[in-house]
């Protein structure tokens, strides 16, 4: 085996995926002569080309095409060694840093974080509110160690554990005009309204959002904002029930229907992190423990 196949074949895999040497070595941080390098070893290797080099993409070849799902899965478990050797290596965290999810249920979290501290006083918690608009991001550059959110579908390096399935809808306020309107809403009653939407960065391109359904959208980076002016009748959001939980056992606050399954989208309520940058032995362990309390019955004890 060559000593470095897996430097190989991870610059052969980011060549296949974005059809460039140039796109693949600015990922990799690498230059381009040397992901070249990488790529004709690599091929002197296997006897024969995995690459057609075009003139406007690089394309696989029959044969490359063959191995590409392997050269994955090499790349993935030599990741999952290295991670696997660091955590033995360093043994407990000190600190465990977790990005939050502005629609992650807290009663859950915290119900969870009673039981982890009777057994680990010493561990250093800290706790970002996030979204989904940069929580990918934040989980690459190695800002927080995992992630609890809401998602539909994991990027690619990303792998995590889901706790259950929950359900999103609109939500407004009980004088709201949606709120005394008969039957379900459609779409464009939707699309005529005003949205109101979380965004924790400023450097966020709305229109590249994807799920933002009006033209009329009011953002704000803090959620006890969103819900006073939700409450306000300024508008609609996405949202879940324990979102707004005491809004709607006093009937201030109505989850609405529509005819349109977008406007009621299904999420995995879960975790997720780096398949390069596992949870320590005490993240698993809050993880083990957040996942008993976020069940439906957890969630009914902690309310």
């Amino acid at each position: 085996m060559h000593p470095n196949l897996v430097d190989h074949l991870s610059a052969f895999i980011l060549v296949a995926d974005r059809g460039s040497f140039s796109a693949a070595a600015r990922e990799l941080g690498r230059a381009v002569s040397s992901v070249s390098y990488s790529l004709a070893q690599l091929e002197a290797h296997c006897g024969f080309p995995l690459l057609e080099r075009g003139a406007r993409r690089a394309e696989l070849t029959e044969r490359g095409r063959a191995l590409y799902a392997e050269a994955r899965a090499v790349v993935e478990r030599a990741r999952r060694f290295s991670s696997h050797a660091s955590t033995l290596e360093k043994g407990e965290e000190t600190r465990i840093r977790i990005a939050v999810d502005v629609l992650f249920p807290i009663a859950a979290l915290h119900e969870a974080l009673k039981e982890f501290t009777r057994e680990h006083e010493r561990a250093r918690l800290q706790f970002f509110t996030s979204s989904l608009n940069t929580l990918w991001d934040d989980l690459r550059d190695g800002h927080v160690d995992f992630a609890l959110a809401l998602l539909a579908a994991l990027p690619i390096g990303m792998e995590g554990r889901s706790f259950r399935q929950v359900s999103l809808s609109p939500a407004v306020a009980s004088s709201h005009r949606f709120a005394r309107q008969p039957g379900p809403l459609t779409m464009s009653d939707f699309e005529g309204e005003r949205q109101i939407y979380y965004v924790g960065s400023h450097a966020v391109d709305m229109e590249r959002s994807g799920r933002t359904f009006s033209s009329d959208v009011w953002t704000a980076n803090d959620l006890e904002h969103i819900r006073l002016m939700i409450r306000h009748g300024f508008g609609w959001c996405f949202a879940t029930e324990f979102f707004f939980e005491e809004e709607l056992r006093a009937g201030t606050v109505r989850l609405l229907r529509s005819i349109d399954a977008q406007l009621h989208p299904t999420r995995s309520l879960g975790a997720v992190w780096p398949v390069d940058r596992q949870p320590g032995p005490l993240g698993r362990k809050l993880i083990d423990l957040i996942a008993e309390t976020a069940t439906p019955e957890g969630i009914l004890k902690s309310a």
